[in-house]
């Protein structure tokens, strides 16, 4: 637990840096001769503190090179990419780790059989760190920050949270740390993060898979009883003053028009949460049959969203919109948002639908919990956010006991008249680009090497790796309905959950309308049903259809419980058989194209990426070949929905994963 609202107001990104450099061994990992490589590191160290002091530009730039002759001498002695280079040995893959607010994570995934190796090196590189290749890994920081500011919508984000939470970090610091304090980083200070955070009693160990307590704890105890104990971080204990009002501010950020809204609620782990929660899934969720989803589904609006910030010392519900592109205001977009949030505050919808959210979040809380990665991200929130797993287990109960009652009482709490607004109106904000130092590189030697540790770590003896291979011919059941017609179903051992997706054999390689044609189907209803009649019925019984393409396949997905699979598989070929045409939806289209594209001209990834598929591909590659906004215009409904009709006559695999018999398909 610490993260970067810990961060001294003086030194911002620490604690993000430090987990970069942790990755870079201690003082028997990463090296062939610690005591003298130390000689240099010190050296370093101090040249940093006095950088960090001097404001004379010309005197900076003297100790930076005075850093850069010191670094490439440390180099000689340093071990590159040692510790990943024995996570891979022991068949580790995942090595990764970040940096939130409230808490840095680092993550693994390896063979059940290499646990008491993996714990021996997770022990050990807390113990005694070493930061070598510092300047090195500061090009690297560089680069995620230069990218970060490239993100209109992480700047979005940030400008807002500044306002958002005037006095706490969660708002007056970023996690990557401000520009200045990245060109003035402090070893120091990254030494005194270290030393108050990462200590026993801050920390938590979370595994996942396939290991036995009994087998572990043991061994736990002999390789994380080293660590030392410390004193706890007490709560930062910042308060917030509430709202005054509507309290509005503008920038010009983006290339099309955003907002966002944002009322003060609670913290993580708070009584209230659980029911502000489903009061957001009850304005906006995955089904896209919330309040406020219908606006966009209805085109009074382009789209809006919501999310909950349930951070450990502050929370909020926040909201964000996108006008029509034209003749729309941002105050106007706002005032619809609200309305629907005035609804959910008189309680203004009905049971059916009420009961058909809870049903849907219950199936997303299993299928989250049903797989290795779920289950782990959980535990890991579990610990940062002062639970315990029978908060966890018992939610769905607490989810089934709330009442509308309590849903209209929480909405009227904290869904009040004192809120912060955000208007990000046309504009390209100038970016403080960090530019990387021209100093000489720095090339260890010893790249071939390896250290005392890492050969004590390779020689150690391991256990019998069992592993369960997947025989596709056992393990998955298929069945030959016609001749072009292949069912493949294998069982969910987990819960009464099931995934159903009908995948045909054509994609927009062939045909470069199927991208147009999955969006606009999710916007559409059939003979028998209204979309928003048609998207009730699957949510009542806890049931998603999404569709999507690429450029091999055409898929139809459903998720839902196997209770229901066959009501859910007649709701399914009720939109095949009679999907009903709709021109009014192809103005979606045509606002989402235009958006879409307008943002990523501005997005130097999404750029970088066209300009790489097109030297792949030429004129077959993923930008040269969809559809233009022009020929969006000139499309009718009745275009794509030939072009679905056209799709399902392919060749099809049916991919089944449940607990129903084969037969009942």
């Amino acid at each position: 637990k610490g993260g970067g609202k810990r961060d001294p107001k003086d030194a911002t990104g620490i604690a993000h840096y430090l987990e970069h450099l942790l990755f870079k061994g201690t003082d028997q990992m990463g090296t062939i001769d610690y005591s003298n490589e130390k000689v240099y590191l010190d050296s370093i160290q101090m040249k940093y503190d006095k950088l960090g002091k001097t404001k004379d530009e010309e005197e900076r730039l003297e100790i930076q090179k005075e850093i850069n002759e010191l670094s490439i001498k440390a180099g000689d002695y340093a071990i590159p990419n040692e510790f990943d280079r024995i996570m891979e040995g022991m068949g580790g893959s995942w090595v990764n780790a970040y940096t939130s607010n409230d808490a840095i994570v680092y993550l693994n995934k390896i063979p059940g059989n290499q646990i008491e190796k993996w714990l021996d090196v997770y022990s050990h590189r807390f113990i005694n760190p070493v930061f070598r290749l510092f300047q090195a890994e500061l090009e690297t920081v560089y680069e995620e920050k230069n990218r970060s500011m490239d993100n209109q919508f992480r700047q979005v984000f940030q400008e807002f949270s500044n306002r958002f939470f005037k006095n706490h970090p969660y708002g007056q610091q970023t996690i990557l740390g401000s520009v200045y304090h990245l060109k003035n980083p402090s070893l120091s200070k990254m030494k005194e993060y270290f030393d108050e955070y990462y200590v026993a009693n801050n920390m938590a160990l979370v595994l996942t898979g396939d290991i036995k307590k009994e087998d572990v704890i043991p061994i736990i105890k002999e390789k994380f009883g080293k660590w030392k104990k410390g004193d706890v971080p007490k709560s930062l204990n910042i308060e917030e003053v509430a709202f005054d009002g509507r309290e509005q501010f503008t920038k010009r950020l983006t290339p099309v028009k955003l907002g966002m809204m944002g009322f003060r609620t609670v913290p993580a782990n708070h009584p209230d949460e659980e029911i502000l929660d489903l009061c957001t899934q009850l304005l906006t969720n995955e089904s896209k049959t919330g309040l406020i989803d219908q606006l966009a589904t209805k085109r009074k609006i382009m789209s809006a969203g919501a999310y909950n910030m349930n951070f450990v010392d502050h929370g909020g519900t926040n909201f964000f919109f996108m006008p029509k592109l034209f003749f729309q205001s941002l105050k106007k977009t706002e005032n619809l948002l609200l309305n629907e949030i005035g609804r959910i505050k008189k309680g203004d919808f009905d049971d059916d639908f009420f009961n058909a959210v809870k049903l849907t979040m219950t199936r997303q809380y299993e299928q989250n919990i049903e797989s290795m990665e779920g289950r782990l991200y959980t535990l890991v929130n579990t610990h940062i956010e002062n639970r315990n797993w029978d908060d966890v287990s018992s939610w769905p109960d607490r989810l089934d006991k709330i009442t509308k009652e309590d849903v209209v009482r929480i909405a009227n709490k904290y869904f009040g008249d004192d809120y912060l607004v955000m208007y990000s109106k046309m504009g390209f904000p100038k970016k403080k680009k960090l530019e990387k130092p021209s100093f000489k590189p720095i090339i260890p030697k010893n790249t071939e090497k390896e250290s005392l540790y890492a050969t004590k770590i390779k020689n150690m003896d391991e256990k019998k790796l069992s592993l369960k291979f997947l025989d596709f011919y056992k393990d998955v059941e298929h069945e030959m309905i016609s001749e072009k017609i292949n069912l493949y179903k294998t069982k969910n051992p987990i819960n009464s959950i099931f995934n159903l997706t009908f995948e045909y054999g054509i994609g927009t390689h062939e045909d470069p309308t199927l991208e147009q044609t999955a969006e606009i189907l999710d916007l559409l209803g059939t003979h028998n049903y209204s979309v928003s009649e048609f998207k009730s019925e699957l949510q009542k019984i806890g049931t998603t259809i999404s569709f999507n393409s690429d450029k091999n396949y055409f898929r139809i997905n459903v998720k839902g419980f196997d209770k229901y699979i066959n009501k859910s598989i007649k709701l399914v070929s009720e939109f095949m058989s009679n999907v009903e045409e709709d021109n009014k939806k192809i103005k979606i289209l045509i606002d989402n194209a235009k958006t879409t594209r307008k943002m990523e001209k501005k997005n130097p990834t999404t750029v970088g990426r066209a300009l790489r598929d097109y030297v792949n591909y030429g004129d077959n590659s993923y930008s040269k070949r969809r559809m233009t906004v022009k020929e969006i215009k000139k499309s009718k409904s009745k275009d794509y929905i030939d072009s679905f009709k056209n799709a399902v006559k392919y060749d099809l695999n049916i991919l089944y994963t449940g607990q129903i018999d084969i037969k009942l398909l």
